[in-house]
């Protein structure tokens, strides 16, 4: 069962956009110890970030362990 997302707003996505992110990281931080504005700063100025409130992507609404996913993927191709 799925929902048509013309009928979705853009203040809608971007709400479930937050959720979907406070949820990563405080799973992400819970795992790595980490304090959550620290682990937010780095978020945000990731193309993760970026890519996440680009509603075309429709990446607000895959969840926090695919947003998780690529973060890390992202992260790890920078180190």
């Amino acid at each position: 069962m799925g929902f048509d997302e013309c009928e979705v707003t853009d203040a809608q996505r971007e709400a479930c956009a937050v959720e979907v992110m406070r949820a990563m990281l405080e799973d992400w931080c819970d795992e790595h110890g980490e304090d959550f504005d620290t682990a937010l700063d780095r978020f945000a100025s990731s193309r993760t970030y970026e890519f996440l409130f680009d509603f075309t992507t429709r990446q607000w609404a895959e969840g926090p362990d695919n947003l998780r996913y690529l973060w890390e993927r992202e992260s790890n191709r920078e180190t």
